[in-house]
C-alpha cells in the first residue's frame, strides 16, 4: 500500500482528499493556448471583454484600453497591451519619453513606450509578452492576464497623476 507522504494531499486516493480538490487540480493542467480561453478566462475575471473588427480580444476601463493578443506563427506568445485612453500633443515627446524610461528603470514590468500617431499625438503603451509554447494552466492564464492588466493600469495611474485631466479642473483655473 503506498501512503502519502506527510503534508501533501492525497487527492487520487479512496479517502482523500480527491473531490475538494479535483476541480483546482484541474485548474493546473496545462492545455494550449487559444483565443477561446482567453476569452473564457476575461469572462471569469469579470473582466469587460470586447472583441473588435479584427476578432481580437479586449478589455476596456476607464483609463485604458487592454488587448489581449495570441501572437507568433502559433499563436503561442499571449499579450496583454494596454493603451492609455488619452492622447498627448507631439512637443510633449521629450517629457513623456523621460516618464516612460524612468518607469522602464524602475520597474520589471510592463514594458511601457510611446508611439507617434498618424495624427501626430502621443500614445502611451504598456505591454506584457509571455512564450507559452508548451501551454498554460488556467490558473497561469488568470495570473498572466491580471498581471499584465494590474502592471498597466499602474502605468496609467501614474500618467493620471503627471497629466490630470484639464476637464477636472474649474474654468479659469481656480481651484
Amino acid at each position: 500500500m503506498r501512503m502519502a507522504r506527510p503534508g501533501f494531499e492525497d487527492a487520487g486516493r479512496p479517502g482523500g482528499h480527491g473531490a475538494a480538490t479535483g476541480a483546482a487540480a484541474a485548474r493546473d493542467v496545462v492545455l494550449p493556448l487559444s483565443r477561446s480561453r482567453v476569452a473564457a478566462m476575461l469572462e471569469e475575471l469579470d473582466y469587460p471583454l470586447f472583441r473588435d473588427r479584427n476578432g481580437d480580444l479586449g478589455a476596456m476601463w476607464a483609463q485604458a484600453v487592454f488587448h489581449i493578443y495570441l501572437l507568433g506563427p502559433d499563436e503561442s506568445v499571449l499579450q496583454v497591451r494596454g493603451s492609455w485612453h488619452r492622447r498627448l500633443a507631439l512637443e510633449r515627446l521629450g517629457e513623456v519619453l523621460a516618464l516612460v524610461d524612468g518607469w522602464n528603470r524602475e520597474f520589471v514590468g510592463p514594458k511601457c513606450y510611446v508611439r507617434v500617431l498618424d495624427d501626430g499625438r502621443l500614445s502611451v503603451v504598456a505591454e506584457v509578452s509571455t512564450p507559452l509554447g508548451g501551454g498554460a494552466s488556467d490558473n497561469q492564464l488568470e495570473r498572466l492576464i491580471q498581471r499584465g492588466v494590474g502592471q498597466g493600469m499602474r502605468m496609467m495611474r501614474d500618467l493620471e497623476v503627471h497629466y490630470p485631466d484639464p476637464a477636472e479642473q474649474p474654468p479659469g483655473g481656480l481651484s
